[in-house]
């Protein structure tokens, strides 16, 4: 059973990577093989008669994805999705019934701009099939004119012996309010609903003549800007006489960093850490966040051997995710390489794509899929072939009784399961029929 939950695992890493690597209407796995490993030795799979099949095109202006399973043309497993008016629609061969999704289900995304989205980028899949990954050059990041600040709000600048210029500012807690009265009309009519708890909250510090002022230094050696802006409590119009904490900005050439202050007992204390740092001539940028060392977040982009990186580091209480995207050319065919990294569950994954034009307007190459998790490794490789083609996509049936997924019932799901058993049972039957060898 563990081998068989590997081969699963496998799989679906093929599917997964099937929408990740396609740049073309339809993209064809096959040759595949996989070698396991663990503890007890090396086995391999021989899966060259198995094939998949993923296309993607706009059929009736609805775009559409449709996945083709086969054992040497036997069917092993059939679905199609479509994206309509909001909808993501899922239908899979010999279930019947749809499942359907509201793509804006935690209303993180409106659906009719998800929709567009869509729209658009289906509409362009010949054109993203011949676009190729940038590499990063470098970018000069330039220092912020800081005193700018300052000179807006009527302070004015002294300089020194050395050039260096400086100044204080002020903002009552009465020029606050006049600004924050603002922000009503500024808020457009379609963004009301998501900021309502900002508004909400600004009127009701307009209502207890409650809020903050602001204290201010800038400062400017003409290397690097610096600002400080202390907030102070204002409580029944009373403002406090010592900051509760601070914005702190520093600013110089391809360097820029934001941190949010709290003060505390005399002592300045660091809530969080936003920089963002460039290097133009070595081609790199790293974009940083930090909360207290509890949260962390790095991006980075950075050349590697020729190729270009983009990779992304995120550290939650300790637990720590990596992930990299990796691109560029090898002699004349281009690759792209993702992969990921948990360590502390012991957890890696990556997968690798090479290809090369085929001389008909497609690409052909190969993919190269590792997993390894608590001491078992998992190596799957195929072919891959990407082409311009007709197909004839299946139609998604009985949409109007559709299984709701943000909404399912307990009845729904008994039944769902019990198709879905006799839907996949081809597919179980040939995973578990599968001979496994030893390496040599």
């Amino acid at each position: 059973m563990k081998k068989l939950l590997a081969l699963v695992l496998a799989l679906m890493l093929v599917m997964a990577s099937a929408a990740f690597a396609e740049t073309a209407n339809v993209a064809t796995f096959d040759n595949i093989a996989l070698l396991i490993s663990d503890a007890n030795g090396n086995y391999t799979i021989d899966l060259s008669d198995l094939s998949a099949t993923l296309a993607a095109g706009m059929p009736g202006e609805t775009p559409t994805i449709q996945l083709d399973v086969a054992n040497a043309g036997e069917s092993l497993l059939g679905a199609v999705i479509q994206f309509v008016d909001g909808r993501m629609l899922v239908g899979i061969d010999g279930v019947s019934r749809p499942l359907a999704a509201a793509m804006n289900a935690e209303g993180a995304v409106n659906a009719a701009d998800a929709q567009e989205g869509l729209n658009t980028l289906f509409a362009n899949l010949d054109a993203i099939s011949d676009l190729k990954l940038p590499a990063f050059t470098g970018v000069t990041i330039p220092k912020f004119d800081l005193m700018a600040v300052a000179a807006l709000l009527g302070a004015q600048a002294e300089t020194d012996a050395n050039g260096a210029q400086s100044a204080s500012f002020s903002l009552p807690y009465e020029m606050v309010q006049q600004l924050l009265s603002m922000v009503d009309s500024l808020v457009p009519a379609e963004a009301q609903a998501q900021a309502a708890p900002v508004l909400d909250l600004i009127h009701q510090m307009q209502a207890s003549n409650s809020g903050f002022a602001l204290e201010g230094r800038v400062a400017d050696d003409g290397a690097t800007a610096e600002l400080l802006v202390d907030v102070y409590l204002v409580d029944g119009g009373v403002t406090a006489d010592t900051a509760v904490g601070g914005l702190y900005i520093a600013s110089a050439e391809n360097n820029a960093s934001l941190d949010v202050l709290i003060y505390q007992d005399g002592q300045s204390i660091t809530l969080g850490t936003i920089a963002l740092t460039s290097d133009p001539a070595a081609a790199t940028l790293d974009f940083s966040i930090d909360a207290m060392g509890e949260l962390s977040l790095t991006v980075s982009l950075y050349p590697q051997d020729g190729a270009q990186v983009a990779a992304m580091a995120l550290n939650v209480e300790g637990e720590a995710i990596n992930a990299s995207l990796t691109y560029g050319d090898k002699d004349e065919n281009e690759f792209v390489e993702f992969a990921l990294e948990i360590p502390g569950e012991d957890v890696s994954a990556s997968v690798y794509v090479e290809e090369a034009p085929d001389g008909n307007g497609g690409k052909a190459g190969a993919m190269n899929v590792n997993v390894a998790a608590q001491g078992e490794t998992i190596n799957l490789t195929a072919d891959v072939a990407e082409t311009k083609a007709d197909v004839d996509f299946r139609a998604i049936e009985n949409i109007d009784n559709a299984y709701d997924v943000n909404g399912m019932s307990d009845a729904d799901s008994a039944e769902l399961d019990a198709e879905l058993q006799n839907v996949l049972a081809g597919l179980m039957d040939y995973l578990e029929n599968l001979s496994v060898q030893p390496a040599a």
